[in-house]
């Protein structure tokens, strides 16, 4: 397996891929956080995902012959399982049941992106905000429920990016959640008080 999918490290702020560079293959994260970025022309960023432990990034250039779509960007110290293209392709004709798993993963990948594009440009940033965190308790616990605490997985800038706002309105909005006791917040983790609050919030529409 080791030559198959050798392990790669990368220290926090190092570039795992670039955008527009000819693709080797796709990662797996083990331990660590990366963001998924797109920059504009005059040097904005937007993050398109945060890749947790466990998830893969890269893999949809595996099957197009096409370059990496974004930059890969280690937020900590990154340890990494990288899959070589041709050697991947080999292997999955082989497998029908690791074909089967890879499409469920490209599924969700879409739907999560689907969401993200929805929220960007329909939903005020309070709306983003409040899906974002009833996700992040709900992966962390497995349920959303009140009493329930996580921590948030990266600094209050990579977070607005993320959200397609900035880190002072991002500040305010979490602010004026806790002032309606839908949260309570310390040294970067959440506590949901108020779950019903955040769900009615998650759907509000930009008028």
């Amino acid at each position: 397996m080791a030559d198959l999918a050798p392990s790669r490290n990368f220290p926090r702020q190092a570039n795992i891929f670039w955008e527009g560079k000819e693709p080797q293959g796709f990662y797996l994260l083990v331990t660590g956080l990366v963001k998924l970025v797109k920059s504009s022309p005059d040097g904005k960023e937007y993050i398109i995902r945060l890749v947790q432990p466990g998830e893969t990034f890269g893999e949809a250039v595996v099957f197009a012959d096409s370059p990496y779509p974004a930059t890969a960007i280690a937020l900590e110290d990154c340890q990494t399982i990288f899959f070589p293209k041709k050697a991947f392709l080999q292997h999955l004709a082989a497998s029908p049941a690791l074909a089967r798993n890879m499409l469920a993963t490209m599924s969700r990948l879409l739907v999560h992106l689907t969401k993200q594009l929805e929220d960007v440009s329909l939903k005020e940033v309070s709306a983003r905000l409040a899906r974002y965190l009833l996700e992040r308790c709900e992966e962390t616990h497995g349920r959303i429920e009140a009493g329930l605490t996580f921590a948030l997985p990266t600094t209050k800038t990579h977070l607005a990016a993320y959200l397609g706002t900035i880190s002072e309105t991002l500040s305010r909005t979490l602010a004026r959640f806790k002032s309606i006791g839908a949260i309570e917040m310390e040294k970067g983790t959440i506590t949901i008080t108020e779950p019903a609050l955040l769900q009615n919030m998650a759907k509000g529409t930009k008028s």
